[in-house]
């Protein structure tokens, strides 16, 4: 695995600040920051009344959710790190693990800067995230656990950019660049994500994996209904009629869950299919 993470570390030797790369002034108010397609009231009567006007600022929330749910996770990762200042990490990990801190740092300050031009800085964007930061303050990044929860939420929320990137409509120039930049540097944490969970679960028990596999479901659930789903108030301030009642017709649309599932797709079956290769077959990870 040495081999993986020294090829890692080359690649994330140079780095470039995001805030420095992206040409702020290109920003386009007349376009979406998200495909309209993507938005968390797609297909719902609250979205279909929209005036354009009210699409684009509903756009500009839905993106400020994307980048509160970037903040969480990478501070997250940045102070379990950091906690033991790596001291007792192996030199080829510290490197991978140092070079992510740094880049995730710059993302974060990316993704302040956008919730600041959307107008959002203080609003709760996230539902309940309460349970899993919790767990996530239990885990160190010596357990196959931690880079497990790590590899999911960097793999679901890459995966909803990917589908922005991809998408034809046009958004915001501005907006384009942030996933983009983000979507570069995610591909890399995601691979060093993948090489750190397999080299900790060589001593990890059977019913270890499988108890975890379980738990894992009951959490990606909660992860996703608390960054992929509209929260009241965040629908509040762009001034909809019905906040709450658009809040949870969200929650009951089942376009919202196919697009939910597709997100945490990729990394369900890599996790899924790790976890089970060390071991006795275990449950399939479900959303």
């Amino acid at each position: 695995m040495s081999v993986q993470l020294k090829h890692l570390a080359g690649l994330g030797a140079e780095y470039r600040d995001p805030i420095a790369a992206i040409d702020w002034g290109a920003a386009d108010d007349t376009r979406p920051w998200l495909p309209p397609a993507l938005l968390s009231l797609s297909g719902l009567a609250a979205q279909d009344r929209m005036t354009r006007e009210e699409l684009l600022r509903f756009s500009r929330v839905e993106f400020a959710r994307l980048c509160a749910a970037g903040l969480w996770l990478e501070g997250l990762l940045i102070s379990r790190i950091m906690r033991n200042g790596c001291l007792t990490t192996m030199p080829d990990e510290a490197r991978v693990m140092l070079q992510e801190v740094r880049e995730e740092a710059g993302h974060s300050l990316m993704f302040v800067e956008m919730i600041d031009r959307a107008g959002l800085g203080g609003v709760p964007l996230l539902g309940d995230i309460r349970l899993l930061t919790r767990v996530a303050h239990r885990l160190t990044p010596d357990q196959p656990e931690f880079w497990a929860m790590v590899f999911i939420g960097e793999s679901v929320t890459d995966t909803l950019a990917l589908k922005a990137l991809r998408d034809q409509g046009g958004i915001c120039p501005v907006a384009r660049r942030v996933l983009h930049l983000h979507h570069h540097d995610e591909a890399r944490h995601m691979a060093a994500a993948k090489t750190l969970l397999q080299t900790r679960l060589g001593g990890m028990p059977g019913a270890r994996r499988r108890l975890f596999e379980i738990a894992l479901g009951f959490l990606l659930r909660r992860f996703l209904k608390a960054t992929l789903y509209p929260t009241e108030r965040s629908l509040a301030a762009m001034g909809l009629p019905d906040p709450a009642g658009a809040a949870r017709a969200a929650a009951a649309s089942p376009e919202r869950a196919r697009l939910s599932a597709e997100c945490a797709a990729p990394a369900l079956r890599f996790v899924g299919r790790t976890l089970r290769s060390r071991g006795e077959a275990a449950p399939e990870v479900r959303p």
